[in-house]
């Protein structure tokens, strides 16, 4: 009985994780947010193909890596380079996720709040 139990506490903790991760972060235009603030004035995150990215609509532009295993996202020139960036899933779609405590521990102050950056279709 203890072991069906322990399968079953097992089953829905791998489930419940492999629901909330992002396997594949598409191109496409990330409008940005800061949590409770609105819009966050440097602009929105634009992936342009699976390694070049832009802020619109300044159009500076610069290189990304996305590791689905750590579930990050890895500027590594432009604008966001050095930025700490998480990927997460909001309304079944990936989002860009920009922690204020990260950031700011890094030096960075990008917001006054985590930055969110949503999938626009």
């Amino acid at each position: 009985m203890k072991l069906f139990l322990l399968s079953i506490i097992f089953s829905f903790v791998v489930l419940s994780t492999k629901a909330q991760t992002v396997s594949d972060l598409p191109a496409g235009k990330y409008e940005t947010i800061i949590k409770n603030d609105g819009k966050w004035d440097k602009g929105d995150i634009v992936l342009l193909d699976d390694g070049h990215y832009k802020i619109a609509p300044s159009n500076d532009k610069g290189e990304y890596r996305f590791s689905a295993t750590a579930q990050r996202v890895f500027f590594t020139s432009g604008p966001l380079k050095g930025v700490f960036a998480k990927t997460t899933i909001s309304n079944n779609n990936p989002a860009i996720l920009i922690p204020l405590t990260e950031n700011q521990q890094l030096g960075l102050k990008l917001a006054k709040a985590d930055i969110v950056g949503l999938l626009k279709n």
